[in-house]
């Protein structure tokens, strides 16, 4: 899927970047595995506690605590400002619970992943299952489906 989305994004002349923060960098680290992809990935950003989703990424305060970090809000924020700072085409952003346990009151496995494609933000609901890992590596495969699937729509 990797391949897809370089050849992709090349062909459309769009750049791409990333705000993880249940992924711990598992999306930038998957995408730099595959040779040509510094044509079109900018960089990424790993903002795992609050405080840094606030300070460094800019998440309103108020977004953190009235949804969370787990949420559909935070996702959008996180996709909004990520295409911002880093001045790319698209910017794809990952937050919810990979376990072991309930955070926020939201249960292991929901996951909220946002698209950015050109200033249009889709928020994606996601409950996987699984392993902390499983849980991550469905997520990222997740967001890379759903950036590519964007090209066919666009």
């Amino acid at each position: 899927m990797v391949k897809t989305l370089l050849e992709e994004l090349s062909k459309r002349n769009l750049t791409l970047s990333s705000a993880e923060s249940l992924t711990g960098g598992l999306f930038a680290s998957t995408l730099v595995d595959q040779s040509g992809i510094s044509k079109v990935f900018k960089g990424g950003i790993v903002t795992y506690w609050s405080e840094i989703k606030n300070q460094v990424l800019h998440v309103d305060e108020k977004i953190i605590a009235k949804f969370g970090v787990v949420s559909k809000e935070c996702a959008y924020a996180m996709a909004e400002n990520c295409r911002e700072m880093f001045s790319t085409s698209i910017s794809v952003s990952f937050t919810g619970n990979a376990g072991p346990e309930t955070l926020e009151g939201k249960p292991v496995g929901e996951v909220f992943i946002a698209v950015n494609y050109l200033g249009d933000i889709k928020v994606y609901e996601c409950h996987f299952s699984g392993s902390r890992s499983e849980i991550r590596k469905a997520s990222v495969d997740f967001g890379i489906k759903k950036i590519i699937d964007l090209f066919k729509e666009n």
